[in-house]
C-alpha cells in the first residue's frame, strides 16, 4: 500500500478538487479560530459539497483545538466530516467517545515505550513537532523519535507532520517509515492572501507518496 497523503489547511473548494484529482488521501479543514487557515462550518460545507459525488474523494478531517466535544460533534454533522483531529491540552477521551473516527496527535517528546493508546483507539496517530501553536508552523519533527513511535505503536498507522515539503518528503519517508504524510505549509503558494494550495507542490507530493510503500505499519 502506498504512503498516504493528507493536505491540511484547505480553505477553498477548488483546492479540494485539485487534491482529489491528484489522489490525495485526506484533507484537513481547520476549525480553530487561532489559525490563518480557519474555516467556518459553512465554508467547510462548501468544500464537502465540491467533493460530493466524486469517485474516491479524500476523507474530510476536521481539526479542532480544545473545542467542546458537543461543538465538535455538531460541526462534524453539519459539514459531513469523515474524521476529527483534536489538538490542544484537553483529554482526548471525550472526543474518542463521540463515535466519530478520530486521529490522536502526539506532539510531546514522551518516551515511545510509555505511549498508551486511548480507548477507543484512533484511526491513526499523527506525530507532529512540539511547537507553541498547533500545526502549520513548518517546523520539522524529530524524525528519529518519530521512527521510534512508528515502531512502538505498529501496526497502528502513524502519520508524520512538521516541515515536510516536496524536497524532503522522500527523505522523511525513508527515515521514519510512516503510514502517511500530513502537510500544510509545504503544499501552499507563497505570497499574500488566503493560504491557497500550490498545484505543483500537491502534484509532486502525491507522486512521491504514491511511489513509496508503507514501512513498519502492518508490514514488519
Amino acid at each position: 500500500m502506498a504512503v498516504g497523503l493528507k493536505i491540511c489547511g484547505v480553505v477553498d473548494p477548488a483546492d479540494a478538487v485539485l487534491c482529489h484529482d491528484h489522489g490525495v488521501t485526506a484533507l484537513g479543514l481547520n476549525f480553530w479560530p487561532g489559525s490563518r487557515r480557519c474555516v467556518t462550518a459553512e465554508q467547510g460545507g462548501a468544500i464537502a459539497s465540491a467533493l460530493a459525488g466524486l469517485a474516491t474523494a479524500p476523507r474530510l478531517v476536521g481539526v479542532f483545538v480544545d473545542e467542546t466535544p458537543a461543538n465538535v460533534a455538531s460541526i462534524a454533522a453539519r459539514v459531513g466530516l469523515d474524521a476529527i483531529q483534536p489538538h490542544g491540552d484537553a483529554d482526548p477521551a471525550p472526543y474518542a467517545a463521540l463515535g466519530i473516527p478520530w486521529i490522536w496527535v502526539v506532539r510531546t517528546r514522551i518516551d515511545p515505550a510509555d505511549l498508551v493508546v486511548p480507548d477507543p483507539a484512533p484511526d491513526w496517530v499523527l506525530v507532529d513537532a512540539p511547537t507553541p501553536h498547533y500545526g502549520g508552523q513548518g517546523v520539522r519533527a524529530d524524525w528519529g523519535w518519530a521512527r521510534d513511535v512508528v515502531r512502538a505503536l505498529a501496526p497502528l498507522p502513524v502519520w508524520l507532520a512538521g516541515g515536510i515539503r516536496a524536497d524532503n518528503a522522500a527523505q522523511a519517508i525513508a527515515a521514519v517509515h510512516p503510514a502517511g504524510l500530513d502537510i500544510a505549509s509545504g503544499a501552499e503558494r507563497t505570497g499574500p492572501g488566503a493560504p491557497r494550495k500550490d498545484p505543483a507542490a500537491v502534484a509532486a507530493l502525491a507522486s512521491i507518496c504514491g511511489a513509496h510503500e508503507i514501512g513498519y505499519n502492518g508490514t514488519q
